[in-house]
């Protein structure tokens, strides 16, 4: 929602919105520039001794004390009362004091857009781009644990980055920082309901009725310009129940949008969406043939500029970011996603019960092993939105943020993931809700119940197999995460030579060596 780049050494003067230098508030050489998108709004006061900076998004008929993106001059007590409004703020927000001593950061519900943070020689630097902070990282830099996560593929969220010298402004959290460093802090663990059962009288119909009002209930909660407004309509149940509920809300205004998955499920996918388009009114369908722009291919945005991708961002950032032009040139600004959805078929282990450790690939070297029992150290208290969703929400919006595009996620509002959690044991399998909605808007069967699975695993096989064992084999044991002891040097040449064969003998270790290459090709420019 924001960068930021502040001296701590020195306080030169107030804080001030300076509109001509691209719009940011300044003081001195300080910056902190908000996110532009029509979304967002910024605002700011200050009580002579604090100012108060926020970026958050608008709400629709919401009162607020912040009316200025300019630093209002205001009292104590309506400063106070400002910074307390920050924190009820229902929707996204990020907030700064800044003092003479130093800043503090909040965040606020979601986490859809991460902020990352590094504190080097007295200065503060902060983006949504974790490759912004490059002049923070370096391969001694790594950190273990999150390395280890990610080559299992069993990632956590909270505080720790790839590198131990960036942090993440996790959900909820604060960050304080002054000349002598930076340090974070958790918030408590969010309280989580348990599954219940339907009152008496109350059936399937009443619940799929609950469902809907609740999301025209949280798409209410914002201004929308339908026009400028585009809705992810995969064809899986949770993007495409939300796109369908935004459609009837606004007939033939709101942009359905796609990345197609082609391959044998792809005539599947794309007869689907042409039902649920044309029962539901839509405008102008855009979608983007993932096949036309592999990931890892010569000349691809992850091989051509990897100072500027992030380990981290979409695994088909090629396709992904075609897409994200694509509606940036019809105008979209907002696009409404599907992630958190999993959330209304998840069943949660009993409190205190066993967390799940994560088996390595036998090509990980001895220091992931090691490593394996830490995977919950360090990590988050538990999230109000699902931690999956924040995981995935870091993956995806970084790249539609550099498109001008700011990502709403209704499967992570409190009041949807509560009603998540208490969905009775027998509506959260196989996502029986979601179906049985498709089913009461009248779909046709084919898009109730496909027969095949829609999903991008034979793209990411093709892809390793060509591309990313060519870069392996190429850099041969002379890799970073061979020489840190993350790789069996021997056994991991087995398994680039094996995925070398063909696309099915690299479906098992696809996302492995896809990691892996992406760690590598960043590393290799630092």
């Amino acid at each position: 929602m924001l960068t930021l780049s502040v001296d701590l050494r020195t306080a030169s003067g107030p804080w001030q919105w300076c509109e001509q230098a691209e719009g940011c508030w300044a003081r001195g050489q300080d910056r902190i520039r908000p996110l532009a998108n029509p979304a967002l709004e910024a605002r700011a006061v200050t009580d002579g001794t604090h100012t108060l900076m926020v970026v958050r998004e608008r709400a629709a008929g919401r009162a607020s004390l912040l009316r200025s993106t300019a630093p209002m001059r205001v009292d104590a007590a309506v400063y106070a009362r400002a910074v307390e409004e920050c924190r009820t703020w229902p929707l996204q927000s990020v907030w700064i004091e800044a003092a003479l001593d130093g800043l503090r950061l909040q965040t606020g519900l979601g986490g859809v857009c991460p902020l990352y943070l590094a504190h080097d020689n007295g200065t503060l630097t902060g983006s949504w781009q974790l490759m912004d902070l490059r002049a923070h990282q370096a391969p001694d830099k790594l950190d273990e644990k999150e390395v280890m996560r990610l080559l299992t593929g069993h990632p956590r969220y909270g505080h720790d980055t790839l590198f131990t010298t960036i942090k993440r402004l996790s959900e909820r959290s604060s960050a304080c920082a002054d000349a002598e460093g930076l340090r974070m802090v958790y918030p408590a663990a969010a309280e989580h309901a348990r599954p219940s059962e339907l009152s008496d009288g109350t059936g399937g119909p009443a619940l799929v009725d609950s469902f809907e009002a609740l999301v025209d209930h949280i798409y209410a909660q914002r201004p929308v310009t339908p026009g400028q407004t585009a809705a992810q309509l995969s064809g899986g149940k949770d993007s495409t129940n939300l796109a369908i509920s935004l459609g009837l809300a606004h007939p033939g205004q709101v942009t359905p949008c796609a990345l197609l998955i082609g391959g044998e499920a792809g005539p599947q996918q794309a007869a689907r969406r042409r039902m649920v388009i044309e029962h539901t009114g839509f405008a102008p369908d855009i979608t983007v043939s993932a096949a036309d722009h592999p990931p890892l291919v010569p000349g691809s945005l992850r091989r051509a500029h990897p100072e500027a991708i992030s380990p981290l961002d979409e695994p088909h950032l090629e396709a992904a970011d075609a897409l994200a032009q694509a509606l940036m040139a019809r105008g979209i600004t907002t696009v409404v996603t599907g992630f958190g959805g999993d959330e209304v078929a998840r069943v949660r282990r009993p409190e205190g019960g066993p967390g799940r450790t994560p088996t390595a690939p036998a090509w990980c070297g001895e220091r992931v092993h090691d490593l394996l029992g830490e995977v919950n150290t360090g990590i988050s208290p538990v999230t109000v939105a699902p931690e999956t969703a924040l995981v995935a929400l870091e993956v995806a919006t970084p790249l539609l943020a550099r498109r001008g595009l700011w990502t709403v996620a209704p499967f992570t509002d409190h009041e949807l993931v509560r009603f998540g959690q208490r969905l009775p044991l027998e509506w959260k399998r196989d996502k029986r809700l979601l179906t049985e909605r498709f089913a009461a808007r009248g779909l046709p069967d084919e898009v109730v119940h496909p027969v095949l699975r829609e999903n991008f695993g034979h793209l990411m096989e093709t892809a390793v197999h060509k591309y990313a064992t060519g870069l392996l084999r190429g850099w041969g044991k002379d890799l970073h995460l061979v020489e840190q002891g993350y790789l069996h040097a021997a056994l991991f040449a087995e398994t680039v030579e094996r995925a070398a064969l063909s696309p099915t003998e690299a479906a098992p270790y696809r996302m492995g060596l896809f990691l892996v290459t992406a760690i590598e090709l960043a590393l290799r420019t630092l």
